[in-house]
């Protein structure tokens, strides 16, 4: 699927999520990791395909730089909710900042010894009891009239991200991952998606990606 990809400035913190029963399915890649063959489920995470490098000296790694966050949608889709696509976006890096240094110096520029997280969103959905359905963002947003009429009361909001960890000198890959969660039950089937949907979500990418490169130091390699 050809993607246009529009870069947004974002921050990030942690937050517990409900895990998912859909899976992460290959129609769901956006491209955004371009390789995707050496994804495997985390045996600490069912919803999570991931990906490290092995034989890495970790210990040398105390800064890490955040990049934007990537906003992945179709090209044939209308960007029409633009101000909520800014607002996840600004506050999934603020919460991956204000994490990462909490273990880390936290610096703006590539060096020697720095971790680049390059983070993106690419999908959000609601799921109607027995029915779901995925979009990319950012159509997902907007409920079809089918869900809307399905008599339900209550659906969850999800969403879906692709995270590269790499070396901020050469680019080598050191981490990469794809993750699904279920988000907040939302108390009104007709209401739009917030923030505060999916903050929760947006605040356990960032803790546990932040734990998790923090116990890759500790241990100096993987």
């Amino acid at each position: 699927m050809k993607t246009i990809i529009v870069c947004l400035v974002i921050s990030c913190v942690f937050i517990t999520g409900c895990t998912t029963n859909e899976k992460i399915t290959e129609e769901k890649y956006s491209g955004f990791l371009n390789d995707y063959s050496n994804l495997r489920p985390d045996p600490k995470d069912a919803d999570t395909l991931a990906y490290r490098t092995p034989n890495i000296n970790w210990q040398k790694y105390t800064n890490v730089m955040v990049d934007k966050v990537t906003i992945i949608t179709p090209e044939d889709q209308e960007q029409n909710k633009g101000d909520l696509l800014v607002a996840v976006s600004d506050r999934y890096r603020e919460l991956i900042r204000e994490k990462v240094s909490q273990k880390f110096n936290l610096v703006d520029k590539a060096a020697s010894n720095t971790i680049r997280v390059q983070p993106a969103i690419t999908g959000v959905s609601e799921s109607f009891g027995d029915r779901e359905f995925y979009q990319y963002l950012p159509i997902g947003i907007v409920v079809t009239g089918a869900a809307r009429t399905s008599g339900l009361s209550k659906e969850n909001v999800r969403v879906m991200t692709e995270i590269r960890v790499v070396d901020s000198l050469n680019g080598q890959i050191l981490v990469k991952a794809i993750d699904l969660k279920a988000g907040k039950e939302k108390q009104d089937k007709d209401s739009e998606i917030t923030l505060q949907d999916v903050e929760p979500v947006l605040e356990q990418w960032a803790q546990r990606m932040t734990n998790i490169l923090n116990e890759l130091r500790v241990k100096g390699h993987n």
